[in-house]
């Protein structure tokens, strides 16, 4: 019997020498043993003893939205579904309570209501732009005079200035999502894991939630002038961002799937959390923290971020970059 039990412990021991050390010590809250195997109710890959005696010491599986899934299959298949959500859900409505932005210039004392008929027909004639833009290209007022209107509008405070190597730095947010947001990373808070983003246009607060789930982190908007924004964006796409893969207009669920497990199977990320922003469906594959994080840098870790532009059925064209084409034909409509 005190054999018996000396080689219990002895086998006791070398099982617990070969467990990850990234294991042992997780944080992440109620991350058990019983909690590794396969989220996938139909899966058969991790009920035999064996398969949960090895899942137990060294998982090999990957996290989807803090769920386990043991194969690559069982992930294709989460991924099909979660996929499936994302695609059918209905874009967040548009805040109704915003005062337009030439009434609010207007109540400031900073245009007429002649100006701002104007800035309208100029608008409905060129069918593209904002009312800011217009308001601009005919002189009725500054690039500053119409950011402080919109900060005023979004209840957002100004982004007087920010440091250029410090935004091209911060690459947790997709290109192509910036881009359609109009949207500018300013700096990152460690102390408070706050990522502090600037937008151009109209503050998306639907997109701030969606990347906050992503992220991890708190976000906290503000305005900046448009043409700053624009001009860093167009330096940015000039850069390499390696761990940006775009896909896309795409509409079919199951070839996403397969080309999201095929990325998660080669690259092997400890975790994959996705998100619908807008007409994206955007994917964080992340592997791990690879540097230390600063009072200005979020912790840069070695991710892959994949991006499904959806495809559209809708003929009128969604805002873009460099071409707004938001405005329909008729009687003059103000956009904001």
């Amino acid at each position: 019997m005190n054999n018996l039990l000396k080689s219990l412990n002895l086998t006791s021991l070398t099982l617990k020498s070969l467990i990850p050390a990234r294991w042992m010590q997780t944080t992440t809250p109620g991350l058990a043993a019983s909690h590794l195997l396969c989220a996938l109710p139909s899966c058969t890959q991790s009920q035999s003893f064996w398969h949960r005696l090895r899942d137990h010491y060294r998982p090999t599986g990957t996290f989807l939205q803090d769920a386990f899934y043991c194969h690559p299959q069982c992930l294709e298949t989460a991924l099909l579904t979660h996929l499936s959500r994302l695609r059918i859900a209905a874009p967040a409505p548009q805040p109704p309570n915003r005062i337009p932005l030439g009434l609010l210039m207007v109540a400031r004392g900073k245009l007429t209501y002649v100006e701002v008929r104007a800035a309208l027909e100029a608008q409905r004639r060129a069918r593209y732009g904002k009312i800011g833009e217009w308001i601009e290209k005919l002189g009725f007022a500054t690039e500053q005079e119409v950011t402080s209107a919109l900060a005023l509008q979004w209840g957002c405070p100004v982004a007087a200035s920010f440091d250029p190597a410090t935004v091209h730095s911060l690459r947790d947010v997709p290109l192509p999502i910036l881009e359609a947001f109009q949207m500018l990373p300013l700096n990152y808070a460690a102390s408070t894991n706050t990522l502090y983003l600037a937008f151009g246009e109209r503050v998306d607060h639907a997109a701030l939630y969606a990347i906050e789930k992503i992220l991890g982190c708190r976000t906290q908007p503000c305005v900046a002038g448009r043409k700053s924004i624009a001009r860093q964006l167009d330096a940015m796409r000039q850069l390499p961002r390696p761990g940006d893969v775009e896909f896309g207009p795409m509409h079919d669920l199951a070839e996403m799937a397969r080309i999201a497990s095929s990325y998660t199977a080669r690259l092997n990320p400890e975790s994959v959390r996705l998100s619908r922003i807008g007409r994206f469906i955007w994917l964080r594959l992340d592997a791990g923290s690879a540097t230390r994080s600063t009072a200005r840098t979020r912790p840069r870790s070695i991710t892959t971020n994949l991006v499904f532009r959806l495809a559209t059925e809708s003929s009128r064209p969604l805002p873009l970059v460099r071409a707004f084409r938001d405005l329909r034909a008729g009687t003059p409509t103000q956009t904001t």
